[in-house]
């Protein structure tokens, strides 16, 4: 009976050995956490890169072991389209971009921005992104990005070294126009002016020795990298709206959970429309803040508003199919007319 026994034991110590196996391995291992790198052109410090701080925060403290983020900011990672290249080169996983990197992914969004003074109030801006983002974020998501939020930072206006009062003071001017934009540089040729290719981190520099005179920025951006200093004269002509988006790739989209994705997509659409608040309150802030320090802000009334909408109108048709491909610029022109004529303006008291 000896024998039987131990063989019985053996036995069982075997199976038991085997069960715990088993149930070992039944158990689920323990996340790692996804990492990101995510780039962007805002300033350290400021409510851009705060707000993005506290939305990768809540990614980190995520399901399935998080999202831990490492943040590029102040154009660290080169422009816009270098951006997008790291991004396709894995080098870079998102970025908080706006349509001048948008664009490098799908040209439509160009859009959205780029046709000058499209919009005569940031409703119709919302109203524009609002018809036209479906379209525009599944043609990103073929081109392997996902959008997850998009914003607007109020409106793009003029800095300059001269005054810049009326449409004819353009003439002769250098202008900046951002690297990887030849429609731009053609329409502004058009406009009689001289078209400077740069990158944003180089604005500054470029207006203290002369290479441009005129730089079109939100005021935001005029006082976090102080063009007010060496371009002093600033017009509040709404010239364009500051449009932009939080992508991420696809490639590293696809290796998050379930539970991931519906963090990311839903803090950051959260992310960006706390930027879109902040950034319009900011841009009067910050007018005035540089006014304090010397800005010469010059005032529009109406009748010198309706010459440069009027300056515009003319100008707008030159970037059908040059700037923004001709089927969305159509779209969104037509949007735009629908909109307004189910909303008409105020009569003038």
């Amino acid at each position: 009976m000896f024998p039987f026994v131990t063989m019985f034991r053996r036995t069982s110590l075997h199976l038991l050995t085997l069960v715990l196996i088993l149930a070992a391995s039944a158990l689920p291992a323990a996340a790692k956490p996804a990492r990101v790198k995510l780039a962007t052109l805002a300033p350290k410090g400021t409510s851009f890169h705060l707000i993005l701080q506290e939305m990768a925060q809540g990614w980190k403290t995520g399901p399935d072991g998080g999202v831990a983020v490492t943040m590029f900011t102040d154009g660290t990672m080169g422009g816009e389209s270098d951006m997008v290249r790291r991004m396709r080169l894995g080098q870079l996983h998102a970025g908080l971009i706006t349509t001048a990197g948008l664009g490098d992914i799908e040209g439509g969004v160009s859009g959205l921005q780029n046709i000058p003074m499209a919009y005569r109030s940031l409703d119709e801006v919302e109203h524009v992104l609002a018809v036209m983002a479906p379209k525009y974020e599944q043609k990103m998501y073929e081109k392997g990005f996902v959008v997850l939020g998009w914003f607007d930072s109020g409106w793009i206006n003029f800095f300059s070294k001269k005054p810049l009062i009326e449409p004819a003071d353009l003439r002769g001017e250098k202008v900046f126009v951002i690297a990887n934009s030849p429609g731009t540089v053609e329409v502004v040729r058009e406009l009689s002016m001289q078209p400077v290719v740069l990158e944003p981190t180089d604005i500054l520099v470029s207006l203290q020795t002369g290479l441009i005179t005129v730089v079109t920025a939100p005021p935001f951006y005029g006082l976090a990298g102080q063009f007010y200093q060496p371009a002093p004269h600033f017009l509040p002509l709404n010239w364009a709206p500051l449009v932009g988006g939080l992508v991420i790739t696809r490639k590293v989209w696809d290796d998050l959970s379930p539970a991931q994705q519906e963090l990311l997509k839903r803090t950051g659409t959260e992310a960006c429309q706390k930027i879109r608040t902040a950034a319009r309150a900011e841009m009067l802030e910050s007018i005035t803040a540089m006014e304090s320090r010397g800005l010469i802000v010059h005032k529009i009334d109406t009748a010198l508003e309706k010459k440069w909408i009027e300056f515009f109108d003319t100008v707008q048709p030159k970037t059908r199919g040059t700037v923004v491909p001709a089927d969305d610029y159509d779209a969104i022109m037509g949007t735009l007319a629908t909109h307004r004529a189910n909303h008409p303006a105020p009569a003038a008291p």
